[in-house]
């Protein structure tokens, strides 16, 4: 199965910088293989940690520098509020998320793993999987989970919580620049052994690909990949 040949990717998070830290280097690989590639951050990612509105601003800029490292053709931001998704109806979110995802006909989707310790994390899951239900005519084929530093591995390790990739993207060629893009945000970088620390997120793309016999690797779960 190829995940990232001549593709339509949307790569969903809840804040900005999420898209970096489990995506950066599968988005270039992606691109070089002819693939369209959209990232959607659906909340304003920094209102629940900042008053100032020049960091708030200056978080907006951050992700249109990132993604302008990552090679990302479209970039959205909605303004839902950030840390208190679970404040807004369910089927609201539902529902923007469907006519989103079906109006610009995305096949394949990115999304943050269902047992992440943050709530947004998991409540953006929990939409995304009712928005692209395997209904007829719906485009979305595939559906992947991605891991997220200083979030991921702060959920429960209990056997039906964590976080088990079973397929890994070589981005070997793609690590000093995913790196770079994670440095525009400089609110967010934290010194080691913070795991939102640049060495840290190098040392998670090692370690993962270590497990299949690469340099660096980027590890998803596959939800659902339909062969059409």
């Amino acid at each position: 199965m190829d995940f990232l040949k001549n593709k339509k990717i949307l790569v969903i998070g809840a804040h900005s910088d999420d898209e970096v830290l489990g995506v950066g280097g599968t988005i270039l690989n992606a691109i070089s293989q002819g693939s369209k590639v959209d990232v959607l951050i659906v909340t304003d990612s920094a209102s629940a940690q900042y008053r100032e509105k020049q960091k708030l601003k200056n978080r907006d800029s951050n992700l249109q520098q990132c993604c302008k490292l990552l090679k990302v053709d479209n970039v959205f931001q909605w303004d839902l509020p950030d840390m208190r998704l679970d404040t807004l109806s369910h089927l609201e979110i539902n529902n923007k998320l469907f006519s989103f995802i079906d109006d610009s006909e995305y096949d394949t989707v990115f999304i943050h793993h269902p047992h992440d310790i943050n709530k947004d994390h998991q409540i953006l899951f929990d939409s995304v999987m009712v928005a692209c239900r395997p209904m007829p005519n719906n485009n979305v084929k595939t559906i992947l989970t991605y891991y997220t530093a200083s979030s991921t591995e702060w959920g429960a390790y209990e056997i039906n919580r964590m976080f088990c990739p079973n397929i890994f993207i070589d981005i070997e060629k793609y690590i000093d620049l995913k790196l770079i893009a994670l440095s525009k945000y400089t609110n967010e970088v934290r010194e080691f052994p913070h795991p939102r620390s640049l060495e840290n997120v190098e040392n998670v793309a090692k370690y993962f690909g270590s497990q299949v016999g690469l340099k660096f690797a980027e590890p998803f779960c596959l939800i659902r990949s339909i062969n059409c």
